[in-house]
């Protein structure tokens, strides 16, 4: 956990939904649809929806911020809903940051209707951290000596090391009010600097390693950045110093990754390891992790483009209809 506070200001979205649909398609046809709910301030979703308007699929994206301005309904059963009284059939559904919190109105509602879409849904609920690190062992995955405590100076002192790592057990991120986000990052202390803890917190080894590989999961695609940083939180506080770019992932770290994301049931996750001379170190797995960053520094859109295929896939086999199918039919409506 940082020593001063950091706090991220998101921007407002526009009111209503983005939508991306086939010129010609009347609002009453019930057209097969991606379904994108995220927040305004992340731009992975625009980017990735633009994607899909290339390969053809039609997405509608929701933002968490103006979701009160929209007006949805839907029959039970039925897989038929309409959105701002454009008839759609959700064939996968993607929620990214798309929480309570980020809903200034009915936000316990608005999450339970899109949680229960009759659709694919991505990208899955990832374990908690300590979870994580003990599915990673199990799979004989080396993970950092971790001890959660509220003594964080006896820990250090169990572990035995000249530094640690100090992690808050929830998300790195929380929002105080809706737009409003305060982090809570990692930060590597001497044990002379540890002071008891008013929660439990985690303590970990800092391993001593070569560099730090971002591993993107897509539906069993693999896509990696090498990242260098001086600190945990050096993206946010010195993002000049970082730097990103493209990498292969390592056969040992592609089988890691695909196989915990096979026993947690994600189909999306942003994976970091370290590596080591003596092999990968796995640290943890994020369902709901950024790309479009990392793609910005590196000057790619590798994540991007192997998400809009994920996406198509899930959609073509969702709607019963292969990419050609969808093209004809397209043609077919636009002449209706």
């Amino acid at each position: 956990m940082s020593s001063s506070p950091y706090t991220v200001y998101l921007p407002a979205g526009p009111p209503g939904v983005s939508w991306s649909l086939p010129q010609g398609v009347r609002d009453t046809v019930a057209l097969p649809c991606v379904v994108l709910a995220d927040r305004a301030g992340f731009s992975e979703f625009a980017v990735l929806q633009r994607a899909l308007r290339v390969v053809g699929v039609p997405s509608v994206r929701i933002d968490a911020g103006s979701a009160g301005a929209s007006r949805v309904s839907g029959r039970v059963p039925g897989d038929v809903i309409d959105v701002d009284g454009r008839v759609i059939v959700p064939t996968v559904v993607w929620v990214r940051h798309f929480t309570p919190e980020a809903i200034p109105v009915g936000g316990e509602s608005w999450c339970a209707w899109i949680g229960q879409l009759p659709a694919v849904h991505l990208p899955g609920g990832a374990p908690g951290r300590l979870a994580q690190l003990a599915g990673a062992v199990r799979r004989g995955v080396r993970v950092p000596s971790t001890i959660v405590t509220t003594d964080p100076p006896g820990a250090a002192r169990e572990l035995g090391c000249g530094r640690v790592v100090v992690k808050a057990l929830g998300e790195h991120f929380a929002e105080v009010s809706p737009g409003v986000l305060e982090a809570a990052f990692p930060r590597i202390a001497a044990p002379g600097d540890l002071m008891p803890a008013d929660r439990p917190v985690i303590v970990q080894e800092y391993v001593e390693h070569e560099e730090e590989l971002r591993v993107y999961h897509l539906g069993g695609e693999l896509r990696a950045f090498l990242v260098g940083k001086s600190a945990p939180e050096a993206i946010w506080r010195d993002e000049a110093s970082v730097t990103v770019r493209p990498a292969h992932v390592p056969p040992d770290v592609a089988t890691a990754a695909r196989v915990l994301a096979a026993d947690w049931g994600l189909r999306y996750a942003a994976f970091d390891f370290l590596l080591t001379r003596a092999g990968p170190v796995f640290l943890e797995a994020n369902a709901d992790g950024d790309w479009r960053w990392f793609e910005a520094r590196a000057g790619c859109e590798s994540v991007s483009l192997a998400a809009a295929s994920m996406l198509r896939d899930l959609h073509d086999r969702s709607s019963a209809l292969d990419l050609t199918g969808f093209l004809a039919l397209r043609t077919f409506r636009g002449g209706e």
